[in-house]
């Protein structure tokens, strides 16, 4: 009875919470006969490498679920996409929510305790420190004597949780205790390949922390070793990343940049603004100290710049402000000075007053009180520039509001030309079906208003051109370059008006249109059964179909079908590297 119960309390539950995860989502063809192992194991090979393609995975997972019935489906797909979410800097928080309540009343080895971790982690990324520890507490009393494996890896995020308010000796015998007993697992059938590199990195960025930076490349060394060994490339650029961090502090200025430029390649690719962030300013210090001052202040302006994408703020990217005002002191650039002197205020008001942050003081070497004298000054200095500065801000203003409007209105395109990439993907795959005509209807009256007077053709004549016109089509004359009305009339032995009024009449379209749909259907089922000409540019596929240039065909190609032939080819490599 308890059982029947617990099945109805899910179904209902799944019923109020399903909408907001998988609305509007499809799963796509490549994936559709996956089964849960292969799922989760493309989801593992892509995730923290290509977070889009694992958020896929994590949707086709929840999808599954969903249509099977499957629990254990449902609770894996919200827990993936919640922490994908995170990772990406979105909103993961309505996942995770959905998760605890359809998870309440269960009683499993993973479960609940997992829905509460997943919300700790989140509100981790939050800088909600507090209230992440207070959900980290609730899931180590669930999994405590039940499975250890939670119990452990719980003791991980508290050690995270302490080197974010800088407890960092506290926190490395955490991460030392994770790591054991992960590593003791790892010649078992119960290893856990990811969660044991995952414990080298946390020990290895822990010892870092701590400024004990030879042990740190110990462990940063057989992380990347393991990585290697272990086919798993999870926290492969997170431990490049923290070898540019060790090798600058040691002063092995060349291995830094090269390590920091290397990761940020990864970081760049998986929208990773925080650690991406991180290394620009490290590329900066580390350019500074070989007094190559120029280089550093372009990546501390690089590092604030993506600050601002991230929404987020580290502390310790604090000085390189301080060497940005110096800098433009010098220079004489009051205006600069006083940007990034009005950008330390901001850093120190998020820093003192924030509760996301908890971290203990951070040693300055501008204080508040120089700071304000200093900002009076240049202000006083820059009041007769007062005027054309607000002209120029009024200007600026009407310049980012006019491209603001312009980039919401190209996202919308760009929506609506993946979507009918998709939908032109679905119905080129039967050839029997007409790509769709997006003005039909328009052309139909222009057809008819184009024939005040419609000339009567005799039955033979058109009978004769339907033919000739058959012929034309299979023998895909259409490719040929330069066609025309006339031309093709004078290659059929008909007349110009004989041609376009069969034309009309047989195809109920104009010449123009017709010759257009002849070419942008064939090239349709050329790009999907053609791997070798996706690899095409825009202008060679036109010139292959008759167009005298890339911007004709990317129009025909619109007018038809609704989206431009370049979405429609990223949407067809992408559907190939997922089946690769």
């Amino acid at each position: 009875m308890q059982k029947l119960y617990l099945t109805f309390l899910l179904s209902f539950l799944q019923s109020l919470y399903f909408s907001q995860s998988t609305k509007g989502f499809h799963i796509p063809d490549s994936l559709k006969n996956k089964n849960f192992d292969q799922l989760k194991k493309s989801y593992d090979k892509v995730f923290r490498i290509d977070n889009s393609k694992a958020e896929l995975y994590a949707n086709t997972i929840l999808s599954k679920g969903k249509k099977e019935n499957n629990n254990d489906l449902i609770f894996d797909g919200y827990y993936k996409i919640a922490h994908i979410k995170g990772l990406k800097s979105e909103n993961g928080h309505p996942y995770a929510d959905t998760l605890i309540k359809i998870t309440r009343n269960v009683d499993t080895k993973e479960y609940p305790a997992k829905a509460y971790i997943i919300k700790g982690i989140l509100f981790n990324y939050d800088w909600k420190y507090s209230d992440a520890l207070n959900y980290y507490i609730d899931a180590q009393k669930m999994s405590k004597n039940k499975n250890p494996d939670q119990f452990y890896y719980i003791k991980k995020l508290l050690g995270i949780l302490k080197t974010a308010t800088e407890e960092n000796e506290e926190a490395l015998p955490l991460f030392l205790e994770y790591y054991n007993y992960q590593k003791q697992k790892v010649n078992t059938k119960d290893k856990d390949i990811k969660s044991y590199i995952g414990s080298i990195f946390s020990v290895a960025n822990c010892y870092s922390k701590n400024k004990q930076y030879k042990n740190a490349q110990i462990y940063i060394n057989l992380g990347i070793k393991e990585c290697n060994n272990f086919k798993d490339y999870t926290h492969y650029p997170y431990f490049i990343s923290a070898t540019g961090i060790a090798n600058y502090y040691l002063k092995n200025y060349k291995k830094a940049s090269d390590s920091h430029l290397k990761a940020e390649k990864s970081f760049i690719k998986n929208s990773d603004y925080g650690n991406l962030a991180i290394t620009y300013y490290f590329l900066g210090k580390i350019n500074y100290d070989i007094h190559k001052e120029e280089i550093a202040v372009k990546y501390f302006i690089k590092a604030d710049s993506v600050l601002v994408l991230s929404k987020d703020f580290y502390p310790i990217t604090r000085d390189g402000y301080e060497v940005l005002v110096d800098y433009y002191k010098k220079t004489g650039d009051k205006e600069k000075q006083l940007k990034y002197i009005d950008k330390l205020f901001y850093a120190d008001s998020i820093i003192n007053n924030s509760k996301q942050y908890l971290s203990k003081e951070i040693y300055k070497k501008y204080d508040t009180p120089i700071l304000l004298e200093k900002k009076e000054k240049l202000i006083n200095e820059l009041s007769n520039k007062n005027s054309l500065l607000y002209w120029c801000l009024g200007i600026g203003f009407l310049v980012i509001s006019i491209l603001a409007y312009v980039y919401i209105k190209n996202r919308k395109k760009i929506k609506e030309y993946k979507k009918q990439a998709e939908l032109l993907l679905e119905k080129s795959k039967d050839i029997s079906i007409v790509l769709p005509v997006v003005n039909q209807e328009f052309i139909e009256e222009n057809i008819f208003k184009e024939e005040k007077v419609k000339s009567i053709i005799p039955d033979k004549k058109l009978q004769d051109i339907k033919a000739k016109l058959e012929y034309f089509e299979s023998n895909r004359k259409f490719l040929q370059k330069n066609i025309t009305v006339d031309g093709l009339a004078k290659d059929l032995g008909t007349n110009r008006d004989y041609l376009s009024k069969s034309v009309n009449e047989l195809k109920r379209k104009n010449f123009s249109q017709y010759l257009n749909e002849l070419r942008i259907t064939y090239i349709v089922e050329e790009l999907n059964n053609n791997e070798r000409l996706r690899k095409y540019t825009i202008a060679a596929i036109a010139d292959e179909i008759g167009y005298n240039n890339s911007e004709s065909f990317s129009n025909a190609f619109k007018k038809i079908t609704g989206t431009l032939p370049s979405y429609y080819i990223k949407l067809l490599q992408d559907k190939a590297e997922v089946n690769a």
